[in-house]
C-alpha cells in the first residue's frame, strides 16, 4: 500500500471510529470487522455451510436485521438473530465451544460412545431453547429500531453469562457465525424440540435411578427419548445442515444402552425413520403423562412400604400376645384391604410372611372381608406347597411336651379314618395327623366356591370314618350344609378355626365332642352327650 493510500485509509478509519461512538449499529459492524481481522490471522476456520459470509452478516447488523437483495435479485439471509453485538470477543457468546466446533451432517465421522451427564444435557437444551426464542425476539427488536444498549445488549450478556456456567454449552443459534434461518417458524420449532428433548432426558434420568423397580418404565422412557432426539435432529438440520452435539450425545447413549442392556427401541433410531418436529408438543404431553404416572406409582410404593411395615409390626405383637388376638386382627384386616385396593395381589409375599406365623390365632368369631378371605386362600395354597404342606407354629420349640389331648384323641380314633373338609391338601400335615392319632386313612377334601356338596356324602358315609373335620377358615361351605350329612350318618362334626397340626386338632376335638369313657363307645357331639 502506497503512503498516500495508507493516509486515506487511516483518515477514513478515524472518521468511522468517531462516528461509531454515536451509532450503535455502526459500532457493531466495526467490532465484527475487527473480529474478522483477528480470525484471518488464525488460519482458515470451518464455517457451517450455507451460513453466509462475514460481509452478509455485517450488512445484516448494519441494516438492523432488514432483508436485502443480492445482485441476482434473490433475497439474502436475514442473520441478525445470529449476530452478537456489544463485544469484540465473540467467544464469550458461545459458552466454551468455538464456532469451528459446529459440525455439519455431511462428512461427519462416527462418534465413539462417551458417558453423558443427563443433568448437563437437560440444562444445556433448556438454555438453547431459550437462546432460540431470544434469537428471533432479538431480530424483531433490531428490526423495530429498539435501543441496543438498553433493550438488546443486557439480554445478550445475561444469556452469555448463563451459558458460560455450563460446560460445553455452545449457543450456536446465537453465535455470529452460527447457522441461521430466514423463517421465524423454524426458531419456534427448534425451541420446542430442545424443550422436548430436555423433558425426555429428565424422564430417563428419573427412571434410571430406580429402573430395577420397574424395567418396563425404563424401556418406555428410552423410546420417548429416542423420538425426542430424532425430532430435534430433523429440526436442527434445517439450519444450514447443522448437527447439535447434545442430540448426537443422546443418540450415542441410546445406542450403547440399548445394546448393553438388550433393550429394543422400536423406532426413531435410523435416518429413514425420523421423528416429526411438528409433533413435538404432542410428545411433550406424553412425556408429562409418563412422569405423572411414574410419580403416582412411586407414591403408591411408598404407601405400600409403610403399610407393610405396620402389618409386620402388628403381626409380631400379635405373636407375643395371642390373648388379645381379636383386637389385633381388627386392626390387621383394614391394612390387608387397603393393600389389595392399592393393587397388591392377594398372594403377595410380604403379606404372606407377616400372616403365616399368626394365622392360627384368627378368632372364629370375626367376620372375614372378601379381601382377607382371598389372602387367606392364597396363604393356604402356599403353605400347602411348602415343606410338604406342614406348618407347625410349635416347631420352633421341639422340646415342648406333647399336648395331653393328642393321646386322649388317639385312644378314640386309633384304627379309624376321618374326613377333613376345606383348604388345600397338605401331605405332610396329613401324615402328621395319621401318625399322631393312629388313623387308617384321612380323606382330605379341598373345596371350591359354588361347588356341590353331593360329592362329600360318599366319604362321610364310609363306615370306617369316625369324625368329620371342617376347616371353617378355608371352606367355601357353611357349617350347616356339612352338618346335614354328618347328622344323616351319625358322624360328629368338629370345626377347626385354626390350623391342622395334631395339637390344635386334638384341642378342638376334645372341646366339641363327648369323649367315651370306655373303649369301643361311639364318639358323639358334646351337645348330644349333654342331652
Amino acid at each position: 500500500m502506497f503512503a498516500s493510500d495508507y493516509a486515506i485509509f487511516l483518515e477514513a478509519l478515524t472518521r468511522i471510529l468517531a462516528r461509531s461512538q454515536e451509532d450503535p449499529d455502526l459500532k457493531t459492524v466495526m467490532r465484527h470487522l475487527a473480529q474478522m481481522v483477528i480470525e484471518s490471522t488464525d488460519g482458515p476456520k470451518a464455517i457451517p455451510s450455507g451460513g453466509g459470509g462475514p460481509l452478509r452478516r455485517m450488512r445484516a447488523a448494519a441494516t438492523g436485521g432488514r432483508s436485502s437483495t443480492s445482485s441476482s435479485g434473490e433475497p439474502t439471509t436475514d442473520d441478525t438473530s445470529a449476530v452478537r453485538a456489544g463485544d469484540s470477543d465473540t467467544s464469550r457468546y458461545t459458552g466454551s465451544e468455538p464456532p469451528s466446533r459446529g459440525r455439519s451432517i455431511e462428512g461427519r465421522q462416527p462418534e465413539k460412545f462417551v458417558p453423558v451427564d443427563f443433568s448437563l444435557i437437560e440444562n444445556r437444551c433448556r438454555l438453547k431453547a431459550e437462546g432460540a426464542r431470544w434469537a428471533i425476539a432479538r431480530r424483531r427488536l433490531l428490526a423495530n429500531k429498539a435501543d441496543f444498549a438498553t433493550e438488546v445488549e443486557p439480554l445478550d450478556r445475561d444469556l452469555i453469562a448463563r451459558a458460560k456456567l455450563l460446560p460445553n454449552c455452545f449457543l450456536w443459534l446465537n453465535h455470529p457465525n452460527g447457522p441461521s434461518s430466514t423463517d421465524p417458524e423454524r426458531y419456534d420449532e427448534v425451541t420446542l424440540c430442545f424443550e422436548t428433548l430436555a423433558d425426555a432426558v429428565a424422564l430417563v434420568k428419573m427412571v434410571e435411578e430406580e429402573k430395577e423397580n420397574d424395567p418396563f418404565e425404563f424401556e418406555a422412557a428410552l423410546n420417548l427419548l429416542a423420538e425426542a432426539q430424532s425430532m430435534l435432529r430433523i429440526s436442527v438440520v434445517k439450519f444450514d445442515n447443522y448437527a447439535d452435539t447434545d442430540q448426537r450425545d443422546v443418540f450415542q447413549w441410546l445406542k450403547h444402552t440399548a445394546s448393553e442392556q438388550h433393550i429394543f427401541i422400536r423406532r426413531f433410531m435410523r435416518l429413514d425413520d425420523p421423528g416429526d418436529p411438528t409433533l413435538a408438543e404432542e410428545l411433550r404431553v406424553r412425556i408429562k403423562a409418563a412422569v405423572s404416572n411414574i410419580n403416582e406409582a412411586r407414591k403408591k410404593v411408598k404407601q405400600h412400604k409403610k403399610l407393610f411395615s405396620k402389618l409386620t409390626h402388628k403381626c409380631q405383637l400379635l405373636a407375643e400376645d395371642t390373648a388379645a388376638a381379636e383386637d389385633y386382627w381388627k386392626v390387621i384386616f383394614p391394612m390387608i384391604d387397603e393393600l389389595l385396593e392399592g393393587g397388591i395381589p392377594p398372594g403377595n409375599r410380604e403379606i404372606r410372611d407377616a400372616l403365616a406365623p399368626v394365622v392360627d390365632t384368627l378368632p372364629e368369631s370375626l367376620e372375614l372381608t372378601p379381601g382377607v378371605q382371598s389372602v387367606l386362600k392364597e396363604l393356604d395354597r402356599f403353605m400347602a406347597a411348602q415343606n410338604g404342606g406342614y406348618y407347625d407354629p410349635d416347631a420352633e420349640n421341639p422340646d415342648a411336651p406333647p399336648n395331653p389331648s393328642v393321646a386322649e384323641v388317639a385312644r378314640v380314633l386309633k384304627g379309624k379314618a376321618i374326613v377333613l373338609i376345606g383348604g388345600e391338601r397338605r401331605p405332610a400335615s396329613e401324615k402328621a395327623l395319621i401318625e399322631a392319632f393312629g388313623l387308617t386313612d384321612l380323606h382330605w377334601i379341598s373345596t371350591r366356591e359354588h361347588e356341590s356338596l353331593d360329592w362329600f356324602e360318599p366319604y362321610i358315609s364310609k363306615p370306617e370314618v369316625a369324625v368329620v373335620l371342617l376347616a371353617i377358615r378355608w371352606s367355601s361351605h357353611s357349617y350347616g350344609d356339612v352338618k346335614l350329612f354328618c347328622d344323616r350318618y351319625n358322624k360328629p362334626l368338629v370345626r377347626l378355626p385354626a390350623g391342622y397340626n395334631p395339637n390344635q386338632v386334638a384341642v378342638q376335638f376334645v372341646a366339641q365332642c363327648a369323649m367315651p369313657t370306655a373303649e369301643g363307645e361311639p364318639v358323639a357331639h358334646a351337645e348330644e352327650a349333654e342331652e
